[in-house]
């Protein structure tokens, strides 16, 4: 069978390219690719492949903490009690135990490495987040994400086993015979092969690809798109959760405002000045996201506005201060006082469930092509994420792929270099700004059919009818862009139910007897609805 590349020319003459072997290959440097790399054997060859700088990674970004039960009215029971319910009747139960289960060591390994996580006089001291019922969010004042991932890093470049290859951007995936053996990347201006018996995905999330977005316009699925072109199979892209609290700086960015504010008792205040969570949920301003965030577009449709107000202001100042620094300084550098102002927000793309499908050791649908973090559909998250779970996702699924490697490592022959690189292009240009404010408006907190449905027709018609070459990182991302929007919104149409982060108006109920299932996306194969996917 012979190799496969969807997005480079169809006449790469790959004997020409530079080739390098490895016995392992990570794609992506958060908080998974970090953990594969420091947990795998040190006597592998490693390649970890950055395509940004470490700021710009959603584990960088991340503030809240992470979920674990340590309290003493808590229980590893209840934290996965709190999962199960949060994810609307689509977890994965065992990936859910697995996860929940195996957090006590996760912690011990971030500690291990050097964090330290803030602490109160009884031990670690426990934020509270939407959709919890206890206590148990582990963090490091309000950049908690930030601070695991410079700690990870200086760990990583103690390694000699690993090469770092920063600023590289993973183009395609090589396989044959139906294996994954490597990858093509463009590094320092030139398409590099680089070749190894194991290939880990950990490139995040495509939340990205929303205009209003907590994360980088880098997070725009790029591993998920080489991985489904490759064949691996995709799962869960209709689930992209929106963050009720965000905030648009003074020079347009979106900026985070952790739900750990609203866990220490700040509120929600609509135009009026009014109070508005509890009539909409028991929970009040600690509903799970979904629910805040479609509360929150309830109250903007209402009033003709563009933002409702965070209220902190009775927190004092001294607390914002010392707990939530980070945010207090950014605040203050766009003229907002936390402890005198309301504070305008409304919700943005922040995290996505879809992904490459794995089973509980990371492996995928292709052989010896792993995944692991946001860029892998594990079913922990079903429908919605439980608030602070990703990061321990993270680590949990990214020591279970070392181990497996570890274990077993899985030698195969690496392919000998071929001289040509066959492969059915499909070529697109993409306006990525364009599209970010397409997908808000038609693929947001609130959707409907045949606005999606449109937008779907567009896309693919000016797939058709263009005929030019992908040769740049922008015209890789463009094409990527494009590619993870169809995938979107294809799953999106044909889950007519509403689920979790996936609100449809034409379909305000959620139909159990017909979609407790997952959309699964294959190339050549389509949008097809399963119970679970298959992995051997």
């Amino acid at each position: 069978m012979a190799e496969r590349s969807y997005i480079v020319s169809p006449k790469i003459n790959i004997a020409e390219l530079d080739d390098r072997h490895y016995d392992v290959i990570i794609i992506g440097a958060g908080i998974a690719g970090m953990t594969v790399a420091l947990s795998l054997d040190p006597k592998l060859k490693v390649a970890l492949v950055s395509k940004e700088h470490l700021e710009e990674s959603s584990t960088y970004k991340a503030q809240g903490g992470m979920a674990i039960s340590l309290g003493a009215d808590d229980s590893l029971e209840e934290h996965i009690a709190d999962t199960m319910r949060v994810g609307r009747g689509l977890c994965h139960e065992p990936a859910v135990e697995t996860t929940i289960r195996e957090s006590p060591n996760a912690l011990d390994f971030l500690q291990s490495l050097g964090t330290d996580f803030n602490r109160g006089e009884d031990g670690l001291y426990l934020g509270k987040e939407a959709g919890h019922s206890h206590h148990r969010i582990v963090h490091y004042y309000d950049s908690t994400g930030r601070h695991i991932a410079e700690t990870m890093a200086k760990q990583i470049q103690m390694l000699e086993n690993i090469n770092m290859l920063d600023h590289c951007f993973v183009v395609d995936l090589l396989t044959q015979n139906d294996q994954c053996y490597g990858c093509i990347v463009l590094h320092s201006g030139k398409l590099v092969t680089l070749r190894a018996h194991a290939v880990i995905m950990a490139t995040g999330g495509y939340s990205g690809l929303f205009a209003r977005s907590t994360n980088s316009i880098a997070a725009n699925g790029d591993g998920i798109a080489a991985a489904y072109r490759a064949g691996a199979a995709i799962a869960d892209m209709e689930f992209v959760q929106f963050h009720p609290t965000s905030f648009a700086t003074l020079s347009g960015e979106i900026f985070l405002l952790t739900e750990a504010l609203r866990g220490e008792g700040a509120i929600l205040r609509n135009a009026a000045g009014e109070r508005f969570m509890f009539s909409y949920h028991g929970d009040g301003e600690l509903a799970p996201r979904d629910e805040v965030s479609r509360a929150i577009v309830t109250e903007l449709q209402s009033a003709k506005q563009e933002v409702v107000f965070l209220d902190a202001r009775h927190l004092g100042k001294e607390f914002l201060m010392d707990r939530f620094r980070q945010i207090h300084g950014e605040l203050l550098g766009n003229g907002y006082y936390m402890e005198k102002d309301l504070i305008p927000i409304a919700p943005a793309a922040h995290y996505t469930i879809g992904g490459i499908a794995t089973n509980l050791w990371g492996q995928t649908t292709l052989p010896y092509l792993f995944a692991c973090g946001e860029v892998a559909a594990t079913g922990l998250h079903g429908a919605n994420r439980l608030a602070s779970n990703s990061l321990l996702e993270g680590v949990v699924f990214g020591r279970r792929v070392a181990q497996t490697i570890n274990q077993g490592f899985p030698v195969h022959s690496l392919i000998s270099r071929k001289a040509v690189i066959d492969g059915t292009i499909l070529h697109h240009r993409c306006d990525t700004k364009k599209l970010g404010i397409t997908l808000d408006r038609v693929a947001g907190v609130v959707r409907k059919g045949d606005s999606m449905r449109s937008v779907l027709i567009e896309l693919q018609q000016e797939e058709n009818n263009d005929s030019s070459y992908v040769s740049s990182i922008q015209g890789y991302h463009g094409y990527n862009a494009c590619q993870l929007a169809e995938l979107v919104l294809k799953a999106a149409l044909l889950r007519c139910e509403s689920r979790g982060t996936h609100y449809r108006e034409d379909y305000p109920e959620k139909k159990d007897a017909d979609f407790s299932k997952h959309v699964v996306q294959q190339w050549g194969k389509g949008s097809v609805l399963h119970e679970q996917v298959s992995i051997r």
